[in-house]
């Protein structure tokens, strides 16, 4: 049995009963706090809870947890099964005592969601034949909309004439972009092209909001795990000058979409964008789908503030549009190791078109597994490690690109990575060159990487 081939089976028996991350699972970035550390473990139910239970036990937990003063040891657990229509409101921990905020009972992850459901069939009319607008007001801009629970999203479309096929939508609060922040302008209206009245059409309609720019922030001693974040116009996780953070088994679905230039037509939207720096940071078992630019990034410190110790592994990155991982900027000591990342460039960041997307302005391909890019000659400091990777299929770009300086290249180290590439022309883009499948030995020879990992064509 060929690498590609064990290592997705092996996401597969994670996905059947956890055994893959069970058997590969390595320490978290803090030591078990003692037992004076540790705190308490308070019980959030949004639906069922009660702010006069007494919140420490799951027979009587509270429903809001907004204003409640955790201190570093603190567990902040959700129920699981509840859909929460906000941001995930945190505070930071302790040095060797973080707040965990994580999940408890049966069921499915709770979901921090930001998106509202728009699929009453009364807040639709037609004004012209095929063409519904929304009667409602929105808190922010619209972003994306999200059909059927994720089967599939809409299209949007610069201009109302635009407006052809099911599923393409216009919004005329987006012509600020980002420059107009996140609020809408008075009147603005929503428009869906969709062969019966929408509400109707769809099962369920989801508009994804601008909000506050993320799901969930948080800048030092915290834990994130078990939770899900959805429907994020713009970030999921998004912070400045992070450290000590943990985000573990959590999901990030359908993030991005927000209009950064109306004029230029360009969007953006990470997953979990480190910025202006970082450092102690591990991001592991997680799961990436449908994510308009990048799973994971740092990005924003250039020389000023080095991201350092950050630990990317055993995630699964499925449809990122930009990339998996965007290496942005001077890092050292970064690890992007055992993940697996299939179908780079897909989703709905394509907006059902051939590439190159819509909103792409650079002079490179984008829809890689991995992105290394605006690192300017000689001020890479340390080493990135990228390895025992599973990295299948990029048809639109490469399974690493790079276009920052030959010297600055050898700071990277790739090895054991198993690479499956049946569709498009470029495989690897280093050196200054690109790489077809065929030549992955010459690449190997050429840029001496890689030298124990292995190329399934078929």
């Amino acid at each position: 049995m060929n690498t590609t081939r064990r290592s997705l089976l092996k996401w597969l028996g994670l996905l059947a009963g956890g055994t893959f991350f069970a058997k590969r699972s390595t320490p978290p970035l803090y030591a078990q706090p003692t037992e004076a550390q540790q705190g308490t473990t308070y019980f959030i139910d949004p639906l069922f809870g009660s702010d006069a239970n007494s919140g420490l036990t799951h027979l009587a937990p509270w429903k809001t947890y907004h204003a409640r003063a955790f201190i570093g040891g603190d567990h902040v657990l959700f129920k699981r099964g509840s859909i929460i229509r906000e941001n995930l409101h945190t505070r930071d921990g302790e040095k060797g005592s973080p707040i965990t905020y994580g999940a408890y009972g049966e069921g499915e992850k709770p979901i921090f969601m930001g998106s509202v459901a728009i699929g009453d069939p009364s807040k639709w009319i037609e004004v012209r034949p095929l063409i519904w607008q929304y009667q409602g007001e929105f808190a922010t801009k619209v972003c994306n909309l999200v059909f059927n629970g994720g089967e599939r999203c809409g299209n949007l479309r610069w201009a109302s004439t635009a407006l052809k096929e099911p599923g393409e939508w216009h919004y005329t609060g987006n012509a600020s972009g980002d420059r107009g922040g996140e609020q809408a302008p008075p009147k603005s209206i929503l428009l869906l092209c969709a062969p019966t009245n929408p509400g109707i059409f769809y099962q369920n309609i989801e508009g994804v909001l601008w909000g506050e720019r993320r799901l969930v922030k948080g800048k030092a001693y915290l834990v994130l795990e078990n939770l899900s974040f959805r429907n994020s116009g713009v970030h999921g996780y998004q912070q400045g000058q992070a450290h000590d953070v943990v985000i573990r088994a959590c999901d990030f679905r359908f993030i991005g979409g927000a209009v950064w230039d109306n004029d230029r037509r360009i969007r953006f939207g990470n997953a979990i964008e480190l910025w202006d720096g970082a450092r102690d940071i591990t991001v592991e078992h997680c799961t990436f789908d449908n994510i308009y630019d990048a799973g994971v990034t740092h990005q924003g410190g250039e020389t000023r503030h080095i991201p350092e110790r950050l630990y990317f592994r055993y995630n699964y990155f499925s449809r990122c549009g930009f990339a998996a991982y965007e290496c942005r900027e001077p890092s050292q000591e970064i690890y992007f190791e055992h993940n697996v990342s299939v179908n780079a460039g897909g989703g709905f960041s394509l907006q059902g078109e051939a590439p190159p997307r819509q909103s792409e302005i650079y002079p490179q391909p984008v829809g890689h597994h991995v992105f290394i890019w605006r690192i300017n000659p000689h001020t890479q400091p340390g080493k990135v490690y990228i390895r025992h990777n599973t990295f299948s299929e990029a048809p639109y770009g490469a399974a690493v690109y790079s276009i920052i300086a030959p010297a600055d290249e050898e700071k990277f180290i790739l090895d054991h990575n198993s690479y499956k590439q049946t569709q498009g022309d470029v495989l690897i883009h280093m050196g200054g060159r690109s790489y077809r499948p065929a030549e992955f030995q010459v690449f190997q020879n050429e840029c001496r990487q890689d030298p124990h990992s292995r190329l399934t064509q078929s």
